[in-house]
């Protein structure tokens, strides 16, 4: 009886983050009022630096700025500043293409990364507001109207766009899909009940005087960035209407290698202690805890769940839960093997997927053997 009950308890971790938690967050009531923001005029718009961090980008850097310098900004209030980490194609010449548009260039010599490059410029920047935008990235017009927009709360420190991929392969697009709308529900919910425990790297903005330095070889520093402005006290919302697209996984392999990246990047940062977030209300620790923290570690506890199974196999319970697991990987490798698309394969493939890969990761970032130099994908 004991192991049916401990049972129970270890499937019911399992599925929250995924399940549970979602239901809970559709149930909860909304706060009034605060995701609409103060309509600034021109005048009183915030000053700001849109910052781009690029290694041989070539291919894409000139459509990103083209983006970029057509952006429904006050001129006089935008700097687009962007960082060469050292690369060895032409996306330095592509970006001087466009310094008559204002665009300033940081040609680094060698490669040094992201986050030392952040560590240099940001704090050297005299805007209001810095916005981080990927290279690969492409933006509304009013995107960054609509981020600005939500620091006439100045309780809000950070602001997270919507990013929608495109390009994604065809066996994982209804996934990813389904992932990234599951994803934004959860997000908007988050910040209607008080923050985000994160935010999309591919395009934030942030209080520049809540930045600070970070190790090197830190692997994900848009987590860690979103837990420090919390932290401090203020609020990481999301902002649905400010919109950009980016081009997703176009193979199996980068969405497999993107996953375990961001797993051991969690690890790391709840090894080095700059991923949780002491001194924020219950609230977000809530939110933190259930969207962030129970999933991370739902592998570890999905493995509980099995052995615990295995060894009560005779209980009615344990060979039902037995026969959803055996379920669960037949129509994952059914889906690897035939390469047949359908829903019913395809989720469990693409959830099976994000478990091994989160394994690896969290293996790789507790051992410390995630390279800090990111891959990039065939553009």
């Amino acid at each position: 009886m004991q192991s049916q009950f401990l049972l129970l308890a270890a499937l019911t971790l399992f599925v929250y983050p995924f399940v549970i938690y979602p239901a809970i967050l559709l149930l909860l009531p909304r706060r009034r009022g605060q995701a609409q923001p103060v309509e600034e005029s021109p005048a009183e718009l915030p000053t700001v630096t849109l910052l781009i961090c690029a290694l041989n980008e070539e291919k894409v850097i000139g459509r990103t700025l083209g983006h970029a310098v057509a952006l429904n900004y006050p001129k006089d209030k935008l700097r687009i500043v962007v960082v060469s980490d050292g690369s060895t194609d032409s996306t330095a010449d592509v970006v001087r293409q466009f310094a008559g548009s204002g665009v300033q260039l940081i040609d680094q010599a060698r490669r040094r990364g992201k986050v030392t490059n952040l560590n240099e410029v940001v704090p050297s920047l005299p805007d209001q507001i810095v916005v981080l935008l990927d290279a690969n990235v492409s933006c509304d017009p009013q995107a960054l109207l609509h981020l600005v927009r939500r620091f006439a709360n100045p309780a809000v420190g950070c602001v997270s766009a919507k990013v929608v991929l495109t390009g994604t392969l065809d066996v994982l697009h209804g996934s990813e899909q389904n992932y990234y709308t599951l994803e934004w529900f959860l997000q908007e919910q988050a910040s209607s009940l008080y923050s985000m425990p994160g935010v999309d790297g591919a395009l934030y903005a942030f209080r520049p005087e809540l930045f600070r330095r970070y190790p090197y070889d830190t692997l994900i520093e848009d987590f860690v960035i979103g837990v420090e402005i919390v932290r401090q006290g203020k609020r990481v919302v999301f902002e649905p209407r400010a919109m950009a697209w980016e081009t997703g996984p176009t193979s199996i392999a980068e969405e497999f290698r993107r996953k375990v990246r961001i797993a051991a990047g969690a690890a790391q940062a709840l090894v080095r202690g700059n991923g949780f977030p002491r001194g924020a209300p219950w609230r977000f620790w809530f939110v933190f805890v259930s969207h962030k923290l129970l999933r991370w570690l739902s592998p570890i506890i999905g493995m509980a769940a099995l052995l615990i199974a295995l060894a009560s196999w005779r209980r009615p319970f344990s060979q039902l839960v037995l026969a959803g697991f055996l379920a669960l990987a037949a129509a994952a490798v059914l889906r690897l093997v035939t390469k047949r698309q359908h829903p019913l394969l395809d989720g469990p493939f693409y959830f099976l997927m994000g478990q091994v890969s989160m394994t690896l990761g969290l293996a790789k970032g507790i051992t410390g053997t995630q390279s800090v130099l990111w891959a990039k994908a065939d553009r």
